[in-house]
């Protein structure tokens, strides 16, 4: 997702609104590593472009430290995005871990947030070529769905949907992206819509979710 998309206060309808925690499993959720169009600013959405050498730099960073909490996690399931900057990220991390690339199941509802007709565009591009879609979306950025693109409402259910299905006996492992892993967050906690939009993190992050809480995983600690 491109950063400088300013956002206007959530209107009151979502301002108390919180979503009920459920009982999930324990998980590691790891963000894919900085693609050229994370570099470049543009939205990628459900188009894809490679992780840059930083990206690759990254990953292995945080496989390696990574490597012991994943070991310890027995008899864990492996989860990936389909989309080609998660594959790739899944695929380094599965080297420096140790474990097959084959653990790694695709699972389409952890593709990113479809932006539709903004897809590959800047912020910039976006406010120029869509204006009136640009400013609907800094109105309702909660409900608000560009064309051919998903909004967070949509794809809170999406997130919801899938995280209730998971054996809640075993941990998981996801590797997807940073609007889908935020929508994944906040069903865990039960965050509020404005808690999810305010999120922020950095390329390649890294949370431990359990209990309903979230805990961001240094890297270069």
């Amino acid at each position: 997702m491109a950063a400088g998309i300013a956002r206007r206060p959530i209107p009151p309808i979502f301002s108390t609104q919180k979503f009920m925690p459920f009982h999930f499993p324990d998980m590691l959720v790891i963000r894919h590593g900085e693609t050229q169009w994370n570099v470049a600013g543009r939205l990628q959405g459900h188009k894809d472009t490679p992780l840059t050498a930083n990206g690759v730099r990254r990953t292995l960073e945080v496989g390696t430290h990574l490597a012991v909490r994943v070991a310890a996690c027995k008899d864990a399931r492996f989860w990936v995005s389909p989309l080609g900057r998660a594959r790739q990220t899944a695929s380094i991390l599965a080297d420096v871990w140790g474990v097959s690339f084959d653990c790694f199941v695709d699972q389409t509802s952890l593709v990113e947030r479809a932006f539709g007709v903004w897809e590959g565009r800047s912020a910039e591009e976006i406010e120029q070529a869509f204006p009136e879609q640009f400013e609907a979306d800094r109105a309702d950025p909660w409900g608000y769905a560009m064309p051919g693109g998903e909004s967070h409402v949509e794809l809170m259910a999406r997130m919801r949907s899938w995280l209730v299905g998971l054996d809640r006996s075993t941990p998981h492992v996801v590797v997807a992206h940073s609007v889908s892993l935020r929508a994944l967050r906040g069903v865990y906690t039960g965050a509020a819509p404005e808690d999810i939009l305010a999120y922020c993190e950095p390329q390649t992050a890294a949370f431990w979710l359990s209990g309903g809480q979230e805990t961001m995983i240094d890297a270069l600690a």
